[in-house]
């Protein structure tokens, strides 16, 4: 592309407007050197999942390592407005999952940066980023790609945000720097020093999903009566493959026949305590008995079909109801931390896309169902 203004074009009649305000902003405070700079630089963002994990300095070294120097870098928090701004476009496209994103990003600040660099054999920078950061879903990428690398949990909890191409980068940057700050780092001759103790928690936090479900697993296993030793030797199994901390492919390929006998079996539980509780239902009169019993009952139900879901993509991909299981889950106290709800509710909601992107890519599906690979 000869002309780097041609960026700022667009043929999405919701994007056309903003992008032609924003390069008019651009062009009145830019002079040539800034408008031939603008394939050479980009707009990256540390999500809360990296930065509560620690991984912000390896996600820095990656990119540094790659040619891609931040020049302006802070550490802040986001609120829904700001959410909404930044992905004010990609919002139109997810509207009924929304919700998801004020709920992982009010857990964690985010570094959002201006990156400078030669694009190489890339039309610009950003491309150079996106092909270095991998799929929007982590499992559909391949060794090399960061967030395949550092096991990204989901499409939302995915290590890092980049822009599409430079005009992308231009307005997301403004997000949260000013035109004036932006433009100096575009032209900025050394990278942006920083404070290494102020871009890691003070506790980390692992968000590894699949550590993250079988600990939920584990308790769950507690309010069930039945095949106990059965799902304790698969749990057992699953807790040794997640702690080798395998590359994501050979994880799901290790994880893919214990995954799909624990969703059996948990899908068995659950047929077989809806069946009791409709057999006692039909029994004569017996409030104060039938309570105790459908107490007992519930719980069960409920952590089976914790079970059951957790272990396969395909059915939680396909339930409807897991806000609720979700909360009956919280009031006993199966899902006990803040990341553990969100990377489990955050899981739920994006599955649907993951199983696309998982398949699109020829990626191994753990599922019961038996099409467990595209």
């Amino acid at each position: 592309m000869n002309d780097p203004l041609s960026y700022f074009s667009r043929e999405d009649e919701v994007e056309r407007p903003v992008f032609a305000e924003l390069k008019e902003e651009f062009l009145s405070e830019a002079d040539e050197d800034h408008v031939s700079s603008l394939p050479k630089m980009t707009f990256a963002m540390i999500k809360p999942d990296a930065f509560m994990r620690g991984l912000a300095p390896e996600v820095i070294r990656r990119l540094n390592d790659s040619g891609l120097i931040p020049v302006a870098m802070k550490v802040t928090e986001m609120d829904e407005a700001l959410i909404d701004e930044l992905y004010m476009f990609v919002k139109q496209k997810y509207f009924d999952s929304w919700w998801i994103m004020p709920k992982v990003f009010s857990q964690a600040p985010v570094i959002p940066m201006i990156l400078v660099g030669n694009p190489g054999s890339f039309e610009h920078l950003s491309g150079k980023l996106r092909e270095l950061i991998g799929p929007t879903t982590p499992d559909a990428g391949k060794p090399g790609n960061m967030r395949y690398d550092l096991k990204g949990t989901n499409r939302v909890l995915n290590i890092i945000h980049a822009a599409d191409d430079p005009a992308a980068a231009m307005r997301e940057a403004k997000v949260f720097f000013d035109l004036d700050e932006i433009l100096d780092a575009m032209l900025a001759e050394e990278g942006v020093e920083y404070d290494p103790d102020e871009i890691i928690p003070e506790e980390p936090v692992d968000l590894l999903r699949w550590r993250a479900f079988n600990e939920v697993k584990m308790e769950a296993l507690d309010y069930i009566d039945v095949r106990r030793a059965d799902l304790q030797e698969l749990l057992d199994r699953e807790a040794e493959i997640v702690a080798k901390d395998l590359p994501i492919d050979d994880e799901r390929i290790a994880l893919r026949e214990v995954e799909a006998k624990l969703s059996y079996i948990a899908s068995s539980i659950v047929n077989e305590v809806n069946e009791e509780l409709v057999r006692n239902a039909r029994m004569p009169a017996d409030p104060p008995s039938k309570k105790r019993l459908a107490d007992r009952l519930e719980d069960s139900l409920i952590a089976s079909k914790v079970i059951e879901l957790l272990s396969d993509e395909r059915k939680l991909a396909k339930e409807e109801e897991f806000d609720k299981l979700l909360m009956f889950s919280l009031s006993r106290e199966i899902i006990g931390s803040d990341w553990a709800e969100v990377v489990v509710h955050s899981t739920w909601a994006v599955m649907p896309q993951m199983i696309r992107d998982l398949e699109r890519n020829s990626k191994v599906i753990l599922s019961s169902e038996s099409s467990s690979k595209a």
